[in-house]
This record gives C-alpha cells, structure tokens and sequence, in this order.
C-alpha cells in the first residue's frame, strides 16, 4: 500500500471511529465512556477530556505510554467489505483544562503519537507518523462522512427547509430530504416528493481547505443554522 494512502485511510478510521479504547500499558487499564470523553481527531490525535483526580490524568502527569485502539466506523468506497482497525502508540500529555461549567473541572489528555498501525483484515500496515499528521488529511473521507451523519441526524429539519429553497420546490412538497455526500469542492443533496427521488449538485464559491471553511460554506449554501 502506498505511504499516503495508507495514511488517508488510517486518518480516516480516526475521524470515524465506530469505537476507541484506551489502555495505559503499566497497568492495562482501559477508560471507558465513564471516565473520560474524547475528540476522535484533533490535528491528526485523539483528545480526551477526563475529571480532574481520575486515572487518565494521573496516567498523563507521570508521562505514561498509552495505546489507543480505533474500530473503524467508515462506510466510503474501498472500506466495505474489510476490517479496519487503528492502534496509535504514544505518550500520554495534558493539554491544559477542558470545560469546568457544569461544575465537574476536567482536564484535556492528548496523545504524542509514536507508532500509527493500521490494521486491514488483521493485517498490520505501519504507517507513517509525519505522513499521518499532515494537514491536508485534515478534510479525510471519515470527516466528511461524519459531517454528513452529523448534518442528517442533528438538522433535518433545516436541511428540508434549505434544500427546498434551494432547489426553488415548495417546502410542503418535499417528503423527506437529506445530505448525501460533501467534498471539498461542495455538496450532494436529495429530496423525495410524489414523483420520486431527485438528486441535487451545490457547488462552493471555491474548494474548502479546513473544517471551518466547510462548515461556512454549507451554511452559505443551506442553512445558517448547521454546525
């Protein structure tokens, strides 16, 4: 498998991950969804945000080699019909406070990474850390698919509404509609009416190059209200 290639698809398990498990390899403890909280990607490694006191901070201020194992959520072409699983190797460091609002301090943990492994049916391909961390794997398959899961399962509503005015159809006639796909270059819609199923193409201004842009150029070009 090509190097870059190998890394696209590694980060793309990352930014879709179906589950993640971290162990700390002192003592093989696993934090689970009751203990800490994690951002799947940020600048190509996993976040966490755990209570301040707890294992995982403890396990960041001594330093300590974690590995974080990543079941693959994605369903892009060239994934199906495969396993996919990630293992990140690294040490673990804080990364300052998270949101203490609610009453309950956390700190943020992050992972130096070391070792990037992606596993393919079972079948370990290293993969290069420098390659793995590249910005412009930041707009990798699994986020948008997650952009897309995210836009249809949080802002339905929204999208009926934008889609109908974009496509200049009356909002009543529409009985379902939804956010097929985006790239860099736009987006691909669909709506159901009486007469069947109808396909839409929005192209962008110009292509996105960050997640901030893409999420200003869907609200452009939708709705203001998507996040």
């Amino acid at each position: 498998m090509i190097p870059s290639e190998a890394a696209l698809l590694a980060r793309s398990v990352l930014s879709c991950a179906r589950s993640m498990t971290l162990r700390v390899h002192e003592e093989r403890q696993v934090f689970g969804d009751d203990d800490c909280d994690v951002t799947t990607d940020v600048h190509g490694s996993p976040v966490f945000s755990a209570p301040e006191g707890s294992a995982l901070v403890a396990a960041s201020q001594g330093n300590a080699v974690g590995v974080v194992e990543v079941v693959s959520g994605l369903s892009a072409p060239g994934s199906a019909g495969q396993r996919l699983d990630l293992f990140l190797q690294g040490t673990l460091r804080q990364r300052g406070a998270g949101c203490g609002c609610c009453g309950d301090p956390r700190a943020l943990v992050g992972l130096d990474l070391a070792r990037v492994t992606l596993f393919r049916d079972d079948r370990p391909v290293p993969v290069d850390v420098t390659l793995f961390r590249d910005r412009r794997h930041v707009l990798n398959p699994g986020y948008l698919q997650r952009t897309v899961e995210h836009a249809n399962d949080a802002h339905g509503p929204e999208l009926r509404t934008a889609i109908a005015a974009a496509v200049g159809a009356p909002l009543r006639s529409l009985l379902a509609a939804a956010l097929v796909s985006v790239d860099p270059s736009g987006a691909e819609v669909a709506w159901l009416d009486e007469a069947g199923a109808h396909p839409h193409r929005i192209d962008f201004a110009r292509p996105v190059t960050s997640p901030q842009e893409l999420g200003a150029a869907l609200r452009a070009h939708l709705h203001a209200g998507l996040c």
